[in-house]
């Protein structure tokens, strides 16, 4: 018995989104949720850190404890979540700012506080179309998550001198290649102190 279907459901994620995030093929993701086959532990680690929780409770070993509270009310239907936080949203910044430096707020945007329990937050403007293939638009905006955690096959916020780049991870033996999902782009391979994290990305949406 598990809890995935449950959880990529309240954040409103696809099974083919998911397996994207995971490294997986949507049909895994699939036998995962009807428990078909067992999860493996590199998976279930990746899935901690996707949805905020423990292992313990993707397992559903600990049902004395509840999801958080905007995670519980979307899963069971409920009324929309009232309890909210205000996200800054910022712009592309230079290097040697920090990235949430009041000056470079342009606005806030309020997000379900159960959506962003655990960490720090910002939301960041999209400036260009090199991941359309993930369905991320120039002009869309990106929730991403403070991290220098960098795993494969996620999206990150990157810096390179005075660039701050959007692009999917992987490892390269000793160096690390930022891959656009549009194939008019190519890929960079780029050693790590060439570069520094600032966030990964969790959630993307059209700004109204």
């Amino acid at each position: 018995m598990n809890r995935i279907k449950d959880l990529r459901r309240a954040r409103g994620i696809t099974q083919d989104e998911l397996g994207r995030l995971l490294g997986v093929q949507k049909a895994a993701v699939c036998k995962y949720e009807n428990e078909k086959v067992g999860i493996p532990q590199a998976v279930l680690s990746k899935l901690t850190d996707i949805f905020g929780v423990t292992a313990d409770h993707i397992l559903c070993r600990d049902e004395a404890a509840p999801l958080p509270k905007g995670l519980r009310d979307r899963i069971r239907g409920g009324a929309p979540v009232m309890d909210a936080v205000s996200v800054p949203l910022v712009g592309m910044v230079h290097a040697g700012e920090p990235m949430l430096a009041e000056e470079n707020i342009e606005d806030y945007i309020p997000v379900a506080a159960g959506e962003v329990y655990d960490g720090d937050y910002f939301f960041m403007e999209v400036v260009g179309d090199c991941m359309t293939g993930d369905h991320i638009a120039e002009g869309a905006i990106v929730l991403v998550r403070k991290t220098s955690d960098l795993r494969d096959g996620y999206i990150y916020v990157i810096r390179m001198g005075d660039e701050v780049l959007l692009r999917r991870v992987k490892r390269i033996k000793k160096s690390i290649a930022l891959i656009p999902s549009n194939p008019a782009y190519d890929p960079m391979i780029v050693t790590g102190g060439d570069m520094e994290v600032i966030g990964r990305v969790v959630e993307s949406r059209l700004r109204h």
